[in-house]
């Protein structure tokens, strides 16, 4: 539909169609990837929400996978690696329930990757 009929007036539809499939799939990756977490095995996590990210990078619940997938890194050691995901969800997600903790987590990322960017205690 889209490539076939660009100009056609069903064409919002189309892609709110498509976009609800999308995201349909995307929950089969983002709910093993929640388990994971919550059954603390970050590997497995960081595995599937990496995978998720990869495959629909406009997946509508993104900011969840940007938290969960940057703690997950942060919880195996991979701080430098998790704060690109944080950022990215207070870049792009301002409605995002899981601002705060983000940006907290990014304050402290940062203060561990470089002490002396600590705040004053």
């Amino acid at each position: 539909m889209l490539q076939g009929y660009p100009n056609s007036p069903l064409l919002p539809e189309a892609r709110t169609r498509l976009r609800e499939a999308k995201d349909r799939l995307g929950e089969s990756d983002y709910g093993v990837g929640l388990y994971y977490y919550r059954a603390k095995w970050y590997p497995g996590a960081i595995d599937r929400f990496k995978a998720l990210l990869k495959d629909d990078p406009e997946y509508s619940k993104r900011d969840a996978v940007y938290f969960y997938l940057g703690d997950a890194l942060t919880k195996v050691d991979r701080k430098a690696e998790a704060l690109p995901y944080l950022e990215r969800l207070v870049g792009e997600c301002e409605n995002s329930e899981f601002l705060p903790r983000a940006q907290k987590l990014i304050e402290e990322l940062k203060a561990a990757l470089d002490p002396g960017l600590a705040p004053p205690a």
